[in-house]
């Protein structure tokens, strides 16, 4: 220590100069950073429902498609101006560059009709149209006084550009909006108030708590400035190597922020405890290391480890998350060790004002039976809960209910019970329109009526077509076929033959629920037409069996990351104090703060998925640092001090309820994020980093005392 110390003095100059280099190379490398906003990243790689759905979008040229509902005031198929105003509406909005065309009650014309302009529409050509199921029942609906139609909006790119221009034709005129790219445009707006707002408001908590813990402002930005360097190095080194940031990684320069911000407290700590001894800079820095330092690095060590296990959790974009988060540790723990002796060797003076606040000097009452009879009987408690804890993710459910894509996808589904369809492609031994595919269709429809809402295949739309548009007494046969589409030719918002590729019909549903009961009920009933002589092969899939198959592997995967975390962990703190008993205690507080928030996430209902999943990884990785500088710091004191358990305790118990409170409070900031599970991951932080503080002053003292 004392050569690292005496080359930190000797070249101070230099490495502020390398110091401001690095900064000037990250920011470079920050304002290449980008975001990416597909949904899919946060699906299972090997997702068998994906793969399947990305086959389907190929097979039939599927794109993205918006969902716009209008309300009106008025009736458009009673009033002829509201109809012709939201006519010519439409034709503004076909001229948008990236719509491929718009289905909705507002057709260019119509069979028989010769319509080029809203002077053109009459009243005999809004009574044909009321009297066609395929667009009245389809795309329109009345409730509570107010009229609604829909606009379902095929796109020809995935430019974001297009929700704006949208809503640009659409200002002044009440309406809703669904759809992947709608979806996709709010995420992005999300995720640049998030990194643009919240690190700061990160630093800035921990700036106060650490004010309060430190007594001193000055000491207190000190100790989190290498943080927030290491956060900005993050960032710079995944614009430079061309990564984006997603809806998880956007939490990477908060939670280094956050989490990298204790080794610079901590180091300051234990700095001016011996600076008030009288020592002088140099030897207050290397008592300071000689104490603290083995501690920081393998707490780094260990909270890189709790987010390098998210690597084993099935989805692209949370191992990007654990490894970037992991960097960012990594970086702040670097930055503690290299900045702060630089900035003590100059002319900065590190001085407490006041003393240290968050005293739990309590806790000493239960150095004994009594504490480890409370430990053991809130395990216990918890335990009895975590088997009620629920399993659930899926695209809305992740949104706030404030945000407007809650908001919307609600006022939707009230009117048209929306929700997000299901495929099913069929492919078949005859030609797809044959009357007994009909037939096959009309009666599944029979068999599902209980669990879907709408079921929209080929053939109905023929015959449909086929009697109320050219008033076919039967379902039509082939010379029909050929006559209806001739007359669709130039009518592309009917959907007929865009549902059709070479022996192969495409069906789309949507289903009462996304439970998987219901869609287990779905499946299995579609498969059995796999028994008929009439299809090769059926293959659903759906973003509905996409999210369901994640969430019943989910539990799996977090199994197999907590396991891999603690076993890693466990053998971190034996290289470190070479004692099997000792890192048996030190990995105690640690289980019970996760029992404890399992518990809480059962009792307060809050779902276990691929997001929240994070909570578990984070306790291991930054709960266990606690137990690592009590155990660091006894071993210090054991062989300088009469009473090493009670001058371990008065050194370390301030800085890691501080560091508690400052993660639990830091995290809080989440509140604000539009997400649920980032609201979902604060409060069960709280509750892990209040446990596992703790938890580790009460029992390890009472184990290392023996």
């Amino acid at each position: 220590m004392e050569r690292y110390v005496e080359f930190i003095f000797k070249n101070r100059k230099k490495l502020l100069v390398l110091l401001v280099l690095i900064n000037i190379v990250a920011l470079i490398g920050l304002i290449q950073i980008k975001f990416n906003v597909d949904m899919k990243t946060f699906l299972p790689a090997d997702s068998k429902y994906l793969k399947s759905y990305n086959i389907i979008e190929k097979k039939y040229n599927l794109s993205d498609q918006l969902i716009v509902m209008l309300e009106t005031d008025k009736n458009p198929l009673n009033d002829i101006d509201t109809y012709k105003k939201l006519w010519s509406l439409q034709r503004e909005l076909e001229k948008i560059n990236g719509i491929n065309f718009i289905s909705s009650l507002f057709p260019q014309t119509l069979p028989g009709y010769n319509i080029k302009s809203p002077e053109d529409i009459s009243e005999n050509f809004i009574k044909r149209l009321s009297q066609i199921t395929l667009f009245k029942d389809r795309f329109f609906k009345e409730k509570d006084g107010k009229y609604y139609t829909l606009f379902i909006i095929p796109l020809k790119t995935d430019n974001l550009n297009v929700v704006d221009e949208i809503e640009k034709k659409l200002n002044g005129i009440t309406h809703y909006g669904a759809g992947t790219l709608f979806f996709t445009k709010k995420l992005y707006d999300y995720l640049l108030s998030i990194v643009i707002f919240l690190p700061p408001f990160a630093f800035i908590i921990m700036f106060i708590i650490f004010t309060l813990q430190l007594g001193s402002k000055k000491v207190a930005l000190f100790s989190v400035i290498p943080a927030g360097l290491g956060a900005l190095w993050t960032l710079g080194l995944m614009g430079w190597s061309g990564r984006e940031l997603s809806i998880a990684s956007v939490l990477v320069p908060i939670f280094t922020i956050i989490m990298g911000s204790a080794d610079g407290m901590h180091f300051l700590t234990h700095y001016i405890e011996y600076i008030e001894r009288g020592l002088d800079k140099k030897s207050a820095v290397t008592e300071t290391l000689k104490s603290t330092g083995i501690a920081m690095i393998m707490t780094t060590i260990t909270t890189i480890i709790g987010f390098i296990s998210m690597m084993f959790i099935n989805s692209n974009m949370m191992k990007e998350m654990g490894l970037w988060t992991s960097f960012g540790i990594c970086f702040a723990g670097i930055a503690t060790l290299y900045i702060l002796p630089v900035i003590i060797s100059g002319n900065v003076e590190l001085k407490r004002k006041r003393t240290h606040m968050f005293d739990v000097s309590f806790t000493k009452k239960l150095w004994n039976k009594k504490g480890i009879f409370i430990y053991l009987t809130i395990v216990l408690i918890f335990i009895l809960l975590i088997p009620s804890i629920t399993i659930k993710f899926d695209q809305i459910s992740m949104f706030k209910k404030y945000t407007k894509v809650r908001k919307d996808y609600n006022i939707l589904n009230s009117v048209f019970q929306f929700n997000i369809p299901v495929m099913v492609d069929f492919e078949t031994k005859k030609e797809p329109l044959d009357k007994i595919y009909y037939n096959e269709m009309k009666e599944l429809e029979k068999e599902l009526k209980d669990k879907i809402i709408t079921f929209n295949y080929p053939q109905d739309f023929l015959n449909v077509m086929g009697k109320e548009f050219f008033n076919f007494k039967f379902y039509p046969n082939p010379i029909q076929v050929l006559i209806i589409k001739n007359a669709l030719k130039d009518n592309p918002s009917v959907p007929l033959f865009d549902l059709i590729a070479g022996k192969s019909y495409l069906g789309i549903l949507t289903t009462i629920d996304n439970s998987q009961k219901t869609l287990e009920f779905v499946k299995n009933t579609i498969e059995n037409l796999k028994n008929k002589d009439t299809f090769k092969n059926i293959n659903i899939t759906g973003m509905p069996y996409v999210f369901n198959e994640m969430n019943t592997t989910v539990l799996n995967s977090q199994i197999k990351s907590i396991l891999v975390s603690l076993v890693l962990v466990f053998i971190s703190i034996f290289i470190m104090i070479r004692s099997l008993k000792i890192s048996f205690y030190g990995i105690l507080p640690l289980l019970g703060a996760l029992i404890v928030e399992f518990g809480v996430m059962a009792l307060f209902k809050i779902p276990l998925n691929i997001q929240s999943a994070l909570m578990a990884n984070i306790t291991i990785g930054v709960g266990v640092d606690y137990a690592i500088h009590m155990i660091g710091t006894y071993r210090y004191y054991k062989t300088r001090s009469e009473n090493p358990i009670e001058e371990t305790f008065n050194v370390v118990q301030k800085p890691i309820m501080a560091n508690a409170l400052g993660l639990a409070f830091g995290l809080s900031i989440l509140n604000f994020s539009p997400f649920t599970f980032h609201t979902y991951l604060s409060i069960i932080m709280w509750v892990g980093m209040i446990s596992a503080s703790m938890f580790t002053l009460i029992l390890l003292p009472n184990f290392l005392k023996k």
